[in-house]
């Protein structure tokens, strides 16, 4: 009888498919200009490293100290778009003077590069005083590297992992889980994002402009630190799961993996109009911001008569499902809709769905009943 945990090592060993080999920074230079390396793709956070971290890590170059791996995942057309190292790819660019400034306004098929970051001196790091107002190249020689540093630069190697894109789904999902060796950490939703991008840009582009619309934002007003990490995307992508998934899940399972494998799945459910959707979920914001301005997801007092407090994320599973299933009703009838959501805070399905010791995925399940029978009944 052959080994159980060898046949599961075989089988996911052909879902995931990795090669890897040490590339000169060079190299990496030249391919990062010819356009065949994206360190800024869509789902990635900004370059946000300040001039001492950077220091360090061209000291730890000059120095020989080795330095993390660099993870790419490899296209259908052999280009490497980055998922871990773009702090440190963007520093030794910046550097160099060849990094370039995406247009963060534009929604078409790329990006447009409108310019080149400025280049700033280093500052003096813990081994390396001297690096103080050293710039990559200058026609002063004392704030110039020399040419022999330079070139040491250049040869100097960083280990390539290479992701591709034939390995499985969920495997990739899981991967990049794991590949957070840099100092800013994806966030689940930002680790999703890779996923999506993999799986269908054009619909990770659909997700990522309904996290922009101004009526949703007003709405949901969550944190900046929820917003850096990718927060409204989440949202967008709950709202998905909770109008579409079955739920037959148990209770217990991971909520990341869970929120993961549902979007995952309605990609492929070719019954859903997105633009249609598309149209709901903005009639849907715009009706929460019209009635009850920012304080929709906000626990309501109704002793004090008042919403207070931060979003809540249980209040968005159980208002969500129940209200765009009953849209139009409710577009006529602002002041029940009004009555429906602060009464749900004081049900007891709403309390015990969101009371401590309930798991996420559990929460969820409960609270999506829970909606479609309350909006249902303030009709």
């Amino acid at each position: 009888m052959e080994n159980t945990l060898q046949l599961e090592i075989d089988k996911m060993s052909k879902a995931i498919k990795t090669d890897n080999y040490p590339m000169s920074i060079g190299e990496l230079a030249n391919i990062y200009r010819e356009g065949d390396l994206r360190i800024d793709p869509i789902y990635q956070r900004a370059f946000r490293w300040d001039i001492s971290q950077q220091s360090a890590l061209i000291e730890s170059i000059l120095l020989n100290i080795p330095i993390p791996p660099i993870y790419v995942y490899q296209n259908e057309k052999g280009k490497w778009n980055l998922i871990d190292g773009q702090q440190r790819l963007s520093t030794i660019f910046k550097f160099m003077g060849i990094l370039t400034q995406p247009n963060e306004g534009g929604e078409g098929e790329e990006d447009e590069v409108v310019k080149y970051f400025n280049r700033e001196p280093l500052t003096k790091t813990k081994f390396l005083p001297s690096l103080e107002g050293k710039y990559w190249e200058d026609d002063d020689e004392n704030k110039s590297l020399t040419d022999a540093q330079r070139r040491y630069i250049k040869r100097s190697k960083i280990l390539i992992i290479i992701i591709d894109k034939s390995s499985d789904e969920f495997a990739q999902y899981e991967m990049f889980q794991r590949l957070n060796t840099g100092g800013s950490h994806l966030s689940p939703q930002e680790i999703r994002n890779c996923v999506l991008v993999m799986k269908n840009e054009g619909f990770y582009k659909k997700l990522r402009k309904l996290s922009r619309n101004v009526d949703f934002q007003n709405a949901v007003p969550i944190s900046e630190k929820d917003v850096d990490e990718q927060g409204y995307m989440e949202l967008v992508t709950k709202y998905f799961v909770l109008r579409y998934s079955n739920f037959k899940v148990s209770d217990s399972e991971n909520y990341n993996d869970f929120l993961t494998d549902e979007i995952l799945k309605l990609i492929d459910n070719s019954s859903i109009d997105l633009e249609q959707e598309s149209a709901l979920f903005a009639k849907t914001f715009k009706l929460l911001y019209d009635v009850m301005d920012e304080n929709a997801f906000k626990k309501y007092d109704a002793e004090k008569e008042k919403s207070c407090g931060a979003v809540l994320v249980g209040a968005y599973e159980a208002i969500i499902p129940g209200l765009t299933d009953n849209i139009m009703f409710y577009s006529e009838n602002h002041e029940l809709l009004k009555d429906c959501i602060q009464k749900l805070y004081g049900s007891a399905e709403y309390i015990a769905a969101t009371k401590r010791g309930v798991r996420p995925v559990g929460r969820i399940k409960k609270l999506v009943v829970c909606s479609k029978e309350s909006f249902l009944s303030g009709k």
